[in-house]
């Protein structure tokens, strides 16, 4: 059993380190193909877009083909979409090439967080939270790779075809040490969240909202109280490493205390890390508040995901699916919320909505069952 764990580790943070290299090179993708900032948002859509497509796909792959078949079928694709991205001559190519990759980065998501459901079944206790920190640090590896290979002067190309190659090979080899979970191919259709598994796709729609917020606004947060760029950076830097360690935790937690009484502490604390981004008047308080954020979150998405299955009886990706196809929405919806309040009342007091998203969480954590 621990060789499928750190296999599976593997792939949570092969399938983190690889998108966050796209993540790196946005500035160098951008120069090269003349896009204004407008442009390069429409290419985002193609993210957006892929990401909701392959949680669908992955539910259906996952439940008749079973997690590690559907991981290899996603990893090669990752790779190639990763390829496309690097050659893409123009904003049309980029768009369809990033919503490819993000297609089979969702493909991936369902499957491995159904490996890692698996995991608990068999373990009777929560391992899910150690494997999505496997994915947080393999963002921070993928991004310092990136700001490596800029630094260095490698070319977009070259930088990811190593990736687009080097990734998925180490992927497919750790499939051998997956296990086979039970598949239903008769049921393995895309499923909305009903029942007891809408109130779990709600909590993932407000905590992907404040992940979604800290990826987007925590840099511009500090810059606006007057932090220099390095420090900016560190913002979301710090956000990403509490989330990852935090999770290190995190399993210890849900087995200690439950997943409702975790959930609701989380949401409690990330309120209080909130109102301390509000009332924020220096940039040191705002990157405690952003670091703080981060590690109250860290366990709240595998804390849902590993109780999503057993919350319906449609099959355990499905349920991962349909739970995460929110979580989605609330990612993509929050930051240009936050946008538009700012544009009225500024960042700081916008960063309420942050605020509110992690009461809710609290208050919907009573829906958990355990």
């Amino acid at each position: 059993m621990k060789s499928t764990r750190a296999a599976t580790t593997l792939v949570f943070f092969l399938t983190g380190a690889i998108f966050a290299s796209w993540a790196a090179r946005i500035p160098a993708v951008q120069e090269r193909l003349d896009l204004s900032p407008g442009e390069l948002a429409l290419a985002v859509l193609g993210i957006e877009g892929g990401a909701v497509a392959g949680l669908s796909l992955g539910a259906v792959l996952s439940a008749r083909l079973g997690s590690r078949n559907s991981l290899r079928i996603g990893f090669p694709v990752y790779g190639a979409g990763m390829l496309a991205v690097a050659l893409a001559p123009g904003l049309g190519w980029l768009a369809a090439a990033l919503a490819l990759t993000t297609i089979a980065v969702s493909v991936n998501d369902v499957a491995m967080n159904a490996q890692g459901v698996e995991l608990e079944r068999r373990a009777r206790r929560p391992v899910l939270s150690r494997l999505h920190a496997g994915h947080g640090f393999g963002v921070l590896a993928g991004a310092g790779l990136g700001a490596a290979a800029a630094g260095a002067g490698i070319g977009v190309p070259a930088h990811f075809a190593v990736v687009a190659v080097a990734g998925p090979l180490a992927g497919l080899a750790a499939t051998t040490w997956l296990v086979d979970e039970p598949r239903e191919p008769g049921r393995a259709r895309p499923s909305l969240p009903r029942g007891r598994l809408a109130p779990l796709a709600a909590i993932a729609f407000f905590a992907f909202l404040v992940d979604g917020s800290a990826i987007n606004w925590s840099a511009v947060h500090l810059t606006g109280l007057g932090a220099g760029p390095a420090l900016a950076a560190a913002a979301f830097a710090g956000f990403a490493l509490a989330v990852a360690v935090a999770r290190l935790a995190g399993d210890h937690a849900l087995e200690q205390f439950g997943r409702r009484a975790t959930v609701r502490a989380g949401g409690m604390i990330g309120l209080a890390a909130a109102a301390c981004l509000v009332a924020a008047g220096t940039p040191a308080l705002a990157l405690a508040g952003w670091v703080l954020l981060g590690a109250a979150v860290a366990v709240i998405a595998p804390a849902v995901l590993g109780a999503a299955p057993g919350a319906t009886d449609v099959p355990a990706a499905v349920a991962i699916g349909a739970v995460t196809t929110v979580g989605y929405l609330g990612s993509f919806s929050g930051p240009p919320a936050i946008g538009a309040l700012a544009e009225l009342v500024g960042l700081g007091t916008a960063l309420a909505l942050v605020a509110a998203a992690c009461l809710a969480i609290a208050v919907l954590a009573a829906r958990i069952s355990g």
